[in-house]
């Protein structure tokens, strides 16, 4: 309020502390403990009282009302939306390092006499491992072009990185769950850095912005029509006609619901849609940028290739299986198929995926190899008790 008029949410400039460190008058921080994955930067909860600001505080000008409120107040916090989707891009990279830390590990790691084999010979461990190393190739090159589509098209922001950040998020909070699985015991210490790095990336889940909630304010503004989304390239490719169904299925959904986008039933039958909504749109889109960058050799080294672009466009249907059979593209079995023969096609080039150079100055796990974990466990401190005599067994 200024002078009797309501001018909205206006954002100001508040100086929290001064040279000292000691906290400015009317303003109060409280510590939080620290948080398991976060090594960069302390959490903390400010609080305000009645702290005096200048006028030259207000960021912007007090000339006339906003025309909309709403849009001028997401000017004013039009950096969240860079954060959302800069945060994001961290995914892809790590993705690729927890997935060459679990193969190294699983190259290691032997089972079975009097021969024994690794356990990375097993299709459940495998598996998840050479889907990530695939996702994180195809989300490098979706990254790359988010932030071109996200620098020529202001309008779209909003849209680009929340599509961005619900699809490459959502995908890296189960697939580093099922690594850490994968590794055993193993997998739940943090100097191993699965966990850890599963944990830093669940923070940047809910910084700027959660991703669920992200979604439903997404989904909802596009069936609302306010909102559009990138038109596919090739709308009869697989990934771009599941996204055209799912959304054709949600819009019918909607135009029968009674009491509006703010009624019951859509808050029952609509939001729970919002999350694999947004993620067929991001799935299909990421496909398109690692295909692109495929065709015309703008990878930029991250290694696309067609096995790596098959298995993850297979592991994209496998996901969401009842669509297709629902709607005669493929039975659960051809769907199956599918999956197996992208999977093996991937195999001869699994061994340079998990052991590329470019990742090793990233991993410092001790169990990616045997004489770096002795070293390790050597150095842990050891507690004994006194000796035992020996005693010869009488028989």
């Amino acid at each position: 309020m200024a002078a009797g008029t309501d001018h909205g949410v206006r954002p100001f400039i508040v100086p929290l502390n001064d040279a000292s460190g000691a906290m400015c008058r009317g303003v109060s921080c409280t510590l939080f403990p620290a948080r398991p994955g976060a090594k960069a930067i302390d959490h903390s909860s400010t609080s305000f009282c009645h702290v005096p600001l200048p006028a030259e505080a207000l960021l912007g000008h007090l000339h006339g009302s906003a025309k909309d409120e709403r849009k001028d107040f997401l000017r004013a916090i039009h950096r969240v939306t860079v954060g959302t989707l800069c945060l994001s891009t961290s995914n892809a990279t790590v993705l690729r390092v927890a997935g060459c830390i679990a193969g190294r590990y699983s190259a290691e790691r032997r089972v079975g006499a009097p021969e024994s084999v690794p356990i990375l010979s097993f299709s459940t461990q495998y598996g998840p491992i050479a889907r990530i190393l695939a996702h994180a190739v195809v989300f490098d090159n979706y990254a790359i072009e988010s932030m071109q589509l996200f620098m020529a098209k202001p309008d779209m922001q909003n849209v680009i990185g929340g599509v961005f950040k619900a699809t490459v998020l959502s995908y890296t909070q189960k697939a580093l769950s099922d690594l850490v699985d994968r590794c055993g015991w193993q997998g739940l210490y943090a100097h191993n850095q699965i966990s850890e790095l599963w944990l830093a990336e669940k923070g940047n889940s809910i910084a700027e912005g959660d991703y669920v909630v992200l979604c439903i304010r997404l989904a909802s503004e596009v069936l609302l029509g306010r909102y559009g989304l990138p038109k596919p390239r090739d709308p009869q490719c697989l990934l771009a006609r599941h996204e055209s169904g799912v959304w054709d299925e949600a819009r019918q959904i909607c135009t029968s619901l009674p009491g509006g986008h703010r009624g019951k039933e859509f808050n029952a039958r609509i939001l729970p849609l919002s999350l694999p909504l947004v993620q067929a749109t991001g799935q299909r889109m990421a496909y398109e940028a690692a295909k692109d960058a495929m065709v015309h050799g703008t990878d930029r080294g991250l290694g696309m290739t067609p096995q790596v672009l098959a298995l993850y466009e297979s592991t994209c249907m496998m996901e969401d299986q009842s669509w297709y059979v629902e709607n005669g593209i493929m039975s659960r079995q051809a769907l199956l198929n599918c999956n197996v023969d992208a999977m093996n096609s991937l195999l001869p080039l699994l061994e340079g995926m998990v052991n590329d150079p470019a990742v090793d100055a990233f991993i410092n796990a001790p169990m990616v190899d045997q004489d770096r974990l002795a070293a390790f466990f050597s150095s842990l401190p050891s507690f004994q008790g006194p000796e035992t005599e020996y005693i010869r067994a009488k028989l």
